[in-house]
């Protein structure tokens, strides 16, 4: 018999993920669609996750070792290159996936032919929680929304549709047409943001089109997302800058310079209101508003010698090719 052409490609990114690979693949495999319509693509990122290669051999499953690490951007974008299907879903390591959660991502895309991205309803859990992969939906859905300050805020909302349109779709579990890429400058991911923003910079490539982003409730993944926060004072603090001056790069880079002025007060006033609130807590830490607050002069400093060195390396790269041109 011809087999079946793949449909939907998954890449999974693993950077030092070694203690959440197997629950993520064995959910992966595990599931209600077609095992021969879709293909997953593992990738050790850097090798950081050198374990991968145990899942070699596994029908339609891909591997790929990367010497360096690309980052969360650069390493999707290269994963991508070998992708074969219609729809690609974007998957974090910590992540299990429910029993029917493709099956419901691919069929969402049928209710509207301008759905570009549709989301998986996230649920955040910790490492104690007990998940049952088969269990019924209900109608908790787990989602992002874009504030006013400029960055995404988890909030889980009681709905019954088939989809919820969003302004913000997660990089986590995020499902896409391949072809709308044409739409947004022929890319996926700005790979000079390395890790983080990545995915609210396509977001608002995306609100510049015809394609629309939704969340689909009845496709569910749980998340184990406090995991993210780990680590001792100084990892913490440098992610802190990392992920906000990286925020600022994306509505620099988006929003004409008089619009991102106008709205720049209120995004440096998110960086203290983002930390204050843990993916999935309603309670505001104002131990961490005010830390965070402190370093928000020291990340507009660094912003702004990012911005320059972005310039500076564009103009040289300018300069380059018109030496060349001059010479031929």
């Amino acid at each position: 018999m011809k087999p079946k052409k793949i449909l939907l490609s998954i890449i999974v990114l693993f950077y030092k993920g070694e203690r959440w690979i197997d629950a993520c693949i064995r959910s992966l495999q595990n599931q209600s669609l077609s095992r021969d319509l879709y293909e997953i693509i593992l990738v050790d990122n850097g090798g950081s996750t050198p374990s991968v290669v145990q899942y070699d051999g596994l029908p339609y499953t891909k591997i790929l070792q990367f010497g360096k690490n690309h980052g969360f951007a650069g390493g999707n974008n290269k994963a991508l290159k070998n992708t074969e299907g219609e729809f690609v879903l974007l998957m974090n390591q910590d992540v299990v996936v429910h029993f029917n959660c493709l099956e419901e991502l691919l069929s969402a895309f049928e209710l509207d032919p301008q759905a570009g991205v549709i989301s998986a309803n996230m649920l955040m859990i910790s490492s104690n929680d007990l998940i049952n992969r088969h269990a019924s939906a209900d109608r908790t859905v787990g989602l992002y929304k874009l504030t006013q300050f400029g960055y995404a805020l988890y909030c889980k909302q009681q709905l019954e549709s088939h989809l919820v349109p969003v302004e913000f779709v997660s990089g986590n579990a995020m499902c896409f047409r391949k072809f709308i890429l044409n739409d947004v400058g022929n890319y996926l991911f700005d790979d000079r943001l390395v890790s983080y923003a990545e995915d609210l910079d396509l977001s608002i490539r995306l609100k510049k089109t015809k394609w629309k982003m939704y969340v689909r409730p009845s496709a569910q993944v749980y998340h184990y997302r406090h995991e993210a926060f780990s680590g001792n004072p100084f990892q913490k603090l440098q992610k802190l800058i990392r992920v906000s001056s990286n925020r600022l790069l994306v509505y620099h880079k988006n929003y004409r310079a008089k619009n991102f002025f106008k709205c720049l007060p209120a995004l440096l006033l998110g960086i203290p209101l983002k930390v204050s609130r843990t993916d999935g807590t309603p309670n505001i830490n104002f131990l961490n508003f005010f830390i965070a607050l402190v370093f928000v002069p020291a990340i507009f400093v660094y912003f702004i010698f990012r911005v320059c060195y972005q310039l500076n390396a564009k103009d040289t790269k300018s300069d380059s090719a018109g030496n060349i041109f001059n010479q031929l």
